[in-house]
């Protein structure tokens, strides 16, 4: 399959839109959360060291991405400490957990099978923008933190197939009148994380293949924080807003200690989400093909799924009909 060809079927998986986990900060070296333990991840793992054998670590490029993980025994994976429920840190343990982080954790276990050595992970907390930007510079090896797979980031980094599929959505404060998007045309006050494809799709320069996507409020008011999360946060501060736009499990996760309320009606747009990797960086050819087997294998063996339905309570990693 062909760059271009690969980067439709990408797209198109999902009739592809957008989402993003924002963040903020600085690198941390907060230490990871254990995987949960299951017969299913269990059994992955087996899988993964039965298959170690088909793979000769001395092939791999010492100059490549796989090489240099290899080399150094450590991935650095970017994360975003306040976005929750699928990566935050959990203060009383010092340790991040959630969809995302769990996920990471697994397929870094299914590596180092692969492997035949231990791969730990370096947690880095980059900007969403300087993620979403591609040029990371050797500051982080891999993103697995909620990004969508759009035209304009495709032309910065690679995307490995898609791990889960998602929406986004719009909500207000729980005290507001109203009830539809429609009310929020003409000059209305919203809050989004900065670098989203929600600002994008606020401002009108999301580049997605959604046939159903909806048409963004008319002249709207945008003010873009660090991290999605910050704008729940600021609402509970007492700080105004018409309206957040945001993921659409996030929002719902929120609504349920936080003064917000989502607005019915479909996905503003859905979205396929893909670990992503720098191509300015090391040739990441080897590592990302490792990435598609773990990611597919996870998949088969209901270990997305698993993840899913503890931190989101519903499966989000069967692609929509």
């Amino acid at each position: 399959m062909n760059k271009s060809t690969r980067l439709l079927a990408l797209l198109g998986a999902a009739v592809i839109a957008a989402s993003a986990c924002t963040s903020g900060g600085g690198a941390s070296t907060a230490p990871s959360a254990a995987a949960p333990t299951t017969s299913a991840t269990a059994a992955a793992s087996a899988a993964a060291s039965a298959s170690a054998a088909a793979f000769d670590p001395s092939t791999v490029d010492p100059k490549s991405l796989l090489g240099v993980i290899l080399s150094s025994g450590k991935i650095r994976i970017s994360t975003d400490p306040n976005y929750k429920p699928f990566s935050f840190l959990n203060t009383a343990t010092n340790t991040y957990e959630g969809f995302d982080t769990s996920t990471a954790e697994e397929t870094v276990k299914r590596l180092s099978a692969k492997l035949g050595k231990e791969i730990t992970i370096d947690w880095q907390t980059p900007g969403w923008d300087l993620i979403t930007a591609g040029s990371w510079g050797g500051r982080w090896d891999v993103s697995i933190g909620s990004m969508s797979v759009t035209v304009g980031r495709a032309k910065v980094v690679d995307f490995a197939d898609p791990y889960y599929f998602d929406s986004g959505a719009v909500a207000v404060p729980k005290d507001s009148p109203v009830q539809s998007l429609s009310e929020l045309d003409g000059g209305k006050t919203f809050c989004v994380g900065k670098a989203t494809t929600y600002e994008q799709w606020l401002a009108g320069t999301l580049e997605i293949i959604d046939p159903n996507i909806v048409k963004a409020p008319t002249s709207p008011d945008v003010t873009a924080l660090d991290t999605d999360n910050e704008c729940v946060q600021a609402v509970k501060a007492g700080r105004k807003f018409d309206a957040i736009v945001a993921n659409a499990n996030g929002l719902a996760d929120a609504a349920k200690t936080q003064p917000i309320r989502v607005l019915a009606g479909p996905p503003i747009f859905t979205v396929s989400v893909a670990f992503a990797l720098d191509k300015s960086g090391p040739d990441d050819k080897a590592l990302l093909a490792l990435l598609n087997e773990i990611v597919g294998d996870m998949h088969a063996d209901g270990t997305l799924s698993q993840f899913s339905t503890k931190w989101l309570e519903k499966d989000v990693t069967v692609k929509p009909s």
